[in-house]
This record gives C-alpha cells, sequence and structure tokens, in this order.
C-alpha cells in the first residue's frame, strides 16, 4: 500500500507561530496506538500537547478520512483492512470507492472483473466476457467477424456491470 504520511505538529506550537513538527508515515505495522505515542514522543517538549495534523499524503479513497483535527471514526478499520490489498487491488479498490461503493473489501473482491486498458473499454470487455463463456464458439468462424463485439460490451456496461477507470466491476 502506498505509505500514508502525516505532518503532525501541535496547536500549541502554532498558535506561538512555529509549525515544528515532523511527517510520520504509516505503514503495514503501525497501530492507532502506536501513532499517537510517536506524536507524543515528538512532541514531548510539551505537557498536553493538542496535536494538528498540518499536512498529508495519502491513498485517494483515504483523503475524506484524515483532516487537520483527527481522523474519521472509521479510519483505523479501514486502514487495518488496506492492509491486506496487494498494489493491484489497491488501484481497483481506489477506483470502486470514487466510483460511490461502500468500503466493503469482501464486496469489493466479489465483484472485481479486471482492468481494461485498451482504447475502447467496452469493445474489449465485450470480448473478455465472450472468451469466458465460450457463447462464439457456437457461431461459425465465418460469421464470427460480423458480431457488434463493442455493442455487446456496452450493454453489459449499462446493465451487470460498471466501469470507472478501467476497471470493471460486476453490479451486485
Amino acid at each position: 500500500m502506498e505509505t500514508i504520511k502525516i505532518y503532525v505538529g501541535t496547536y500549541g506550537k502554532y498558535n506561538n507561530g512555529s509549525i515544528a513538527g515532523a511527517w510520520i508515515e504509516l505503514d503495514k505495522h503501525t497501530t492507532e496506538e502506536d501513532f499517537f505515542n510517536l506524536c507524543k514522543e515528538l512532541h514531548k517538549d510539551e505537557e498536553d500537547p493538542e496535536f494538528m495534523f498540518q499536512d498529508f499524503e495519502t491513498p485517494e479513497f483515504f483523503k475524506n478520512e484524515i483532516s487537520e483535527y483527527g481522523f474519521s471514526s472509521e479510519f483505523w478499520d479501514r486502514f487495518d483492512d488496506a492492509k491486506n490489498l496487494d498494489d493491484d487491488e489497491l488501484e481497483a479498490f481506489s477506483a470502486y470507492i470514487n466510483n460511490g461503493m461502500d468500503w466493503d473489501i469482501d464486496n469489493f473482491r466479489d465483484s472485481y472483473i479486471g482492468h481494461f486498458e485498451g482504447w475502447n473499454v467496452a469493445e474489449e470487455f465485450g470480448q473478455h466476457i465472450l472468451d469466458e463463456m465460450g457463447e462464439l464458439e457456437q457461431v461459425p468462424q465465418h460469421l464470427r467477424f460480423y458480431f457488434d463485439v463493442e455493442a455487446y460490451g456496452r450493454d453489459l456496461l449499462s446493465s451487470d456491470f460498471f466501469e470507472s477507470d478501467g476497471y470493471i466491476f460486476r453490479n451486485c
């Protein structure tokens, strides 16, 4: 997973004209407790630091999960879920979430078909489905050329499937 980086300062320092702090990187082994212990260690010069997340770099699907004030109530659970996705799944999951789907890793995995990079996604996807099902095998070879694969792919994408950035998902 792309590393999440958060620049952690404090409101006390900020109110005194300083943005002193440091970048903290979250990795697969970081827990919420570990993160806040690092923040406390970083700002041990303050008695009761009020942390300020002044900047952050994160995968697109976490953009609304972190703010200057803290994390959404679901962030740490979602962060733990995302650790279990490989790099290819992360890109597809990002497209899935950015298409307005709920955060549900199991549903994502059940509905994910694949990534199609061609200039005509509908045609490429239509051909993929026809190949997978073997439907064109029943049509004589000399007639297969007349089948409109692109129209078939468009029909599939307008009913049983949806596409986001070349990633195809089954409507569940």
